[in-house]
């Protein structure tokens, strides 16, 4: 008996010189500011490592091979052709204890619906939707004002945060202490020093395997998430500068390169009759007069693809028989000559400064330089981020005759809504073409997932042929991971941290 109590005893000992068992952590490391992001209604949770998707969980999931996946609800169906019947996955908490209910699920679209909430990205979200009503705990019906096939892929851009606090709070405080129903919680958002912790729930639906904590580095620019990740302060990047990779994969991290589900691009608008852009062999022209094959090659490395149509392989409405404008000066000249520029145009284009990949402002310059060969001057001028969204979103680009933007049809993972940005169709339109605007618009009742698809298959060629901007390259996420981390996977464009396990 005395031999037991003093193993227990020396047991005991060495478990406090040991200490408390090391949580195992995840450090990761991105350009950005947490700060305008902390409401989970302001942007979609896009970013490998977004917090909002660790907090707060959606209804479904979109995933990149296109097919439609459980969060939230576990089944869907249209069982009318403006209503969709949704079933509520049993036994989900938020981390305070409250039970996810239908009736929680329609208090949050009922806010996002309202006034309040106009200022919020994802309100516009729920746009389609007319009422909701709730059948039992677990069964919700939702009706849209007219047919709306893509319903259940939209409630896969849309956080479910706990409803009556939310109310209770207000969007800012609640946002400074959020309650979600996902893998993790904030211990601190950090905002001084952008360093936001996260911690494991427990009691998430969907609790993590291995990783109790995250620890996140906000910064300024890609030098500096190298330098986080060469001194080992940080275990995970993502898009960094293009020549880093190689001096860090010699150092023992690897890369994987992520569908970013978007297509670089130079916007041009037709409103103006009178500009060189509302003739379509001038659009065309400038797509043949740009080597986008280098661009991919050279200045991405070869970690992308040009591009030319709206969507990527394995989206709805992706056509695999229209590919890329081939490079071909000659082409492009005769058509300006056919349009009657035989002597060239000049043109101000304005792009985001730092958006898209790290390298797009070396992209802007080749496609300067390529325009030139063929006679035409752009004049290139960074714009700042909000000077940038208030022209997009707008339409009336001042002195721009174009504009950088992407075909982004990654929220859905359907090439509708890329398609919708160069239409009619958008608010604040800067590219209009009628004769498209009844297929964009009854693609949005066909339940026949296969007529639905040559629909947009057909769409997706005659926006290549409008070339209503110059096709770049697909955009893509590349992780770079160190040794110490397993194998990743990934839930939509987001990493599944609470998946993830640490290397043998």
């Amino acid at each position: 008996m005395m031999r037991v109590t003093l193993n227990s005893l020396l047991l005991s000992v060495v478990l406090w010189m040991l200490g408390p068992a090391q949580a195992e952590t995840l450090r990761t490391v991105q350009t950005g500011n947490i700060t305008p992001l902390l409401n989970p209604f302001s942007s979609l949770a896009q970013g490998i490592t977004n917090p909002q998707a660790m907090i707060h969980d959606m209804l479904t999931y979109v995933s990149t091979d296109g097919t439609l996946q459980p969060g939230l609800a576990i089944a869907w169906s249209s069982i009318g052709p403006t209503t969709w019947r949704i079933s509520l996955r049993p036994n989900v908490r938020y981390s305070n204890g409250r039970a996810v209910t239908a009736e929680v699920i329609a208090k949050t679209i009922a806010y996002l619906k309202s006034d309040a909430a106009k200022r919020y990205v994802i309100s516009g979200e729920v746009r389609t939707i007319k009422s909701t009503h709730v059948i039992d705990d677990l069964t919700i019906d939702v009706e849209t004002h007219e047919p709306d096939v893509l319903l259940p892929r939209r409630f896969g851009t849309i956080p479910m945060p706990e409803p009556y606090l939310y109310e209770e709070l207000g969007p800012e405080d609640f946002s400074l202490a959020p309650v979600g129903t996902g893998s993790y919680v904030v211990e601190a958002w950090n905002l001084d020093s952008q360093q936001p912790l996260l911690v494991a729930n427990p009691d998430s639906w969907r609790a993590p395997v291995e990783i109790d904590r995250v620890e996140m580095r906000l910064v300024k620019d890609a030098g500096t998430q190298v330098q986080a990740l060469m001194s080992g302060l940080v275990d995970m990047g993502y898009n960094l500068g293009i020549v880093e990779l190689e001096v860090l994969e010699s150092m023992g991290f690897r890369t994987e390169v992520q569908p970013g589900g978007q297509i670089s691009a130079l916007a041009f608008s037709n409103r103006d009759p009178e500009s060189p852009f509302s003739d379509q062999r001038v659009r065309q022209a400038m797509n043949y007069a740009v080597n986008t094959q280098e661009i991919a090659d050279i200045i991405m490395m070869g970690t992308t693809q040009p591009a030319g149509q709206p969507g990527v392989a394995t989206m709805a409405g992706y056509n695999p028989n229209v590919g890329p404008y081939p490079y071909d000066p000659e082409k492009a000249r005769a058509l300006l000559a056919e349009a009657g520029y035989a002597d060239g145009l000049s043109f101000r284009a304005e792009v985001l400064a730092g958006g898209g990949a790290v390298e797009s402002t070396t992209i802007y310059l080749k496609v300067a330089q390529d325009l030139a060969k063929v006679g035409i001057a752009m004049e290139v001028q960074p714009l700042q981020g909000v000077q940038w969204i208030q022209k997009y979103f707008s339409g009336e680009w001042d002195q721009a005759d174009a504009i950088s933007a992407t075909w982004n049809g990654a929220s859905y993972w359907d090439v509708s809504r890329a398609i919708e940005i160069f239409s009619c169709k958008k608010p604040g339109a800067f590219f209009c073409a009628p004769e498209l605007m009844p297929a964009i618009n009854a693609s949005h009742g066909m339940f026949d997932a296969h007529e639905r698809d040559q629909t947009l298959q057909d769409l997706s060629r005659k926006m290549h042929d409008l070339a209503p901007a110059i096709f770049l390259v697909q955009l893509v996420d590349i992780v770079t991971v160190s040794h110490r981390l397993g194998p990743l996977t990934y839930r939509h464009k987001q990493l599944a941290v609470d998946q993830l396990r640490l290397a043998e």
